[in-house]
């Protein structure tokens, strides 16, 4: 069954894409470069995306889990199903502990942060019950939204006079910082991280549609990242940009028109958390698509409450702070996690697949 629309699953993709990078940017290591990093990791997520669905062109109505058992054999299949339960947890777990540290940093300073990330995770539980369909339906209705805050916070912020296009000079004077963080940061996340659809991609849209939904979506998604990089170097100057935790919101704080309009934290703040919402979600949801296709289980929603208090719990007690949390994250994870198993396997299951199905139906050499 495929049960989305072109427009609910552009959505889902475009939000789940920008996620946390509303506020923690992306590529801030190349500093006034950013921005020619974020456009070289669009190219690239792109291909990784045609990459996918391509995959998924090979079965058409079967989910990850089905094709790694197919690609490598039926117990080697079921070990990755496992492990990539986990992988679909921590990732969700990520997510959360984000929005819990902006909530404590930024919002909330006084209330406990383990409230503030139950709460949010309530909410996801209830979206995942509902279903993707729900989810898509929510998605076609934010969309319009986040795009029209974006817009405005920047013209707010040119509005404001706070930029110096003279920040985003020299450009491309050093590219090995710009390849370095290319690879595999920029790249892995957001666009590899888009593999979590291929839980339960056989309920959205045919591989066809899919494929021109996630390149449209990615293309949106490249070009917002690359405009925020170029609005938060010329506004706080490369080094400043490199080093803080939260430099998009940092930027946008710096909007003052005649001291009247100023501050666009509430701006900020509902982009950040409507994108966490669907990431968090989705994760969340590939999760329990997984748990339900291995055990074939009647329903996934049996595994959504389970999975949810899981996901808490793992936010919760995944790092002691903030700069441990990131290092982890952006050090680690990329390397250990988002690679290996968003982008290597991928592309093992799909040579595979094509090798096996090429033996499959090609003639014996006896056949005339």
């Amino acid at each position: 069954m495929k049960g989305l629309s072109s427009w609910q699953l552009y959505g889902l993709m475009l939000l789940f894409q920008l996620g946390t990078n509303v506020v923690f940017g992306i590529a801030s290591p190349a500093k006034q470069d950013a921005w020619i990093t974020a456009g070289i990791s669009l190219i690239l997520g792109m291909v990784l995306l045609w990459m996918y669905s391509m995959l998924y062109g090979t079965h058409a109505n079967t989910n990850w889990s089905g094709l790694l058992s197919f690609a490598f054999g039926r117990y080697i299949g079921a070990i990755l199903s496992v492990g990539y339960v986990f992988i679909f947890i921590y990732s969700a777990a990520r997510n959360l502990r984000d929005l819990g540290e902006l909530t404590n940093n930024f919002l909330l300073q006084m209330t406990p942060m383990w409230f503030v990330m139950v709460i949010f995770q309530c909410l996801v539980t209830y979206v995942c019950y509902a279903g993707v369909q729900r989810l898509g339906k929510l998605a076609e209705l934010n969309v319009p939204i986040i795009i029209f805050l974006f817009l405005l916070q920047i013209i707010l912020l040119v509005a404001s006079g706070t930029m110096r296009l003279s920040l985003l000079t020299p450009v491309a004077a050093e590219w090995k910082p710009i390849f370095t963080t290319v690879f595999p940061a920029s790249l892995t996340v957001p666009y590899a991280e888009v593999f979590a659809f291929a839980a339960f991609w056989s309920t959205t849209m045919p591989p066809k549609g899919f494929r021109k939904i996630a390149i449209l979506s990615a293309a949106t998604a490249g070009l917002m990242f690359m405009v925020l990089d170029i609005l938060a170097v010329s506004t706080l100057g490369p080094e400043v940009f490199s080093r803080s935790f939260f430099p998009l919101m940092t930027t946008f704080q710096m909007v003052n028109i005649a001291d009247f309009i100023q501050d666009l934290d509430p701006f900020i703040v509902t982009n950040y958390m409507t994108s966490v919402l669907f990431k968090t979600s989705i994760f969340t949801y590939a999760a329990c698509a997984m748990i339900s296709d291995q055990w074939k289980m009647n329903h996934l929603r049996a595994a959504v409450i389970p999975v949810s208090i899981i996901v808490c719990l793992f936010a919760i007690y995944m790092a002691d702070n903030l700069s441990s949390h990131l290092f982890t994250g952006h050090q680690w994870a990329v390397w250990v996690i988002f690679l290996p198993f968003f982008v290597v396997l991928p592309m093992l299951a799909l040579l595979t697949i094509k090798l096996k199905s090429k033996l499959q139906y090609s003639p014996s050499k006896g056949d005339g």
